[in-house]
């Protein structure tokens, strides 16, 4: 198993980016300095447990993102929640319904 810091910088990286983030904006958002981001990206410096709760909130991301090595084998149920977090709770119930919608057409149908 690859060191949880190099684990925890990759994802960094892929979340910032995927948000569409320099590491600027990232420290910015998350009240960090652009050296801290830069040399958690580089799997050289670990962080508070209150830094680390920054970080995900401005990735909008659950913080247990963070921590898996392979991505495709995050929990389900954390998979959801990744796509839930941040949305309005009119929108939460529109994709909890076609959620719902589309296993009872899969139940009836397969």
């Amino acid at each position: 198993m690859k060191d949880i810091k190099y684990i925890i910088a990759d994802n960094v990286r892929f979340y910032r980016k995927k948000a569409d983030l320099t590491q600027a904006g990232l420290a910015e958002r998350a009240e960090l300095s652009l050296d801290t981001i830069k040399r958690i990206e580089a799997g050289k410096r670990t962080m508070s447990l209150e830094n680390f709760l920054g970080l995900s909130d401005a990735l909008r991301i659950p913080l247990t993102f963070l921590l898996y090595e392979q991505k495709d084998r995050m929990p389900d149920e954390e998979r959801i929640w990744g796509i839930l977090k941040g949305r309005s709770d009119g929108q939460k119930e529109y994709l909890l319904h076609m959620l719902q919608e589309i296993a009872d057409g899969i139940d009836r149908y397969l």
